[in-house]
Order: structure tokens, then sequence, then C-alpha cells
């Protein structure tokens, strides 16, 4: 399969075609397209194996969508992509330290 290159809009309509690891909230996190994170407690991890030991389902994070000039706040589902179209991550958004999160979009930019 080729890498780069034109993704259709259906192909790329709701699908995380490209993603990475947030690695640091020193800045507010921002892509050029809109994305969506996933939140996985780093107390569920253990040797790459991804379970769910704690009770807590999720958190409510500040993060600014797509139509929003400011942010707010969101409920973020442990372990599931949010369906919000976000296109920044505040810098006091999640505790790093506690939490892996990842970042997905259509498009990679």
């Amino acid at each position: 399969m080729a890498k780069g290159g034109f993704v259709t809009t259906e192909l790329s309509a709701g699908r995380v075609n490209a993603h990475g690891k947030i690695a640091s909230l020193a800045e507010a996190f921002k892509k050029n397209n809109p994305f969506s994170i996933l939140v996985v407690p780093k107390a569920d991890v253990t040797t790459g194996v991804i379970s769910n030991v704690a009770e807590e389902i999720g958190l409510i994070v500040s993060v600014k969508t797509y139509q929003n000039e400011a942010a707010a706040d969101l409920p973020v589902y442990f372990h599931r992509w949010t369906e919000a179209s976000i296109v920044e991550l505040p810098i006091t958004a999640i505790d790093l330290s506690t939490y892996d999160v990842y970042w997905g979009s259509g498009v990679n930019d």
C-alpha cells in the first residue's frame, strides 16, 4: 500500500489514517487538521498489554473543537477514540505522567 498521496473523502471519513503519541504538552498540541484523541491510563499498561484494571472510566478534558473558538470541557472515555473534531489540546488538558495520549486523524499533516 502506498504511503502519502491522496486519501478520498470516503476513506478518511470516520477513520484514523494517521496517528501518533503525544509526548509533551509543554505547548498546546495542534495539528493542521482536526484530530481525535485516545487516552490510556499508564496503570492499565503492562509490558505493552492494555488491560482495564482501573474502575475509572474516563476524564473531563478541556479541548478546543473545530467549531468552538475557546476550549471547553469534553468527556473522554478511556481506551476509545473521541468522536469530537479537536483542533487544540491545551497544555493543562491531561497529565501525561499518569496517562498516555494518542492522536488520530483522517489525514496526516
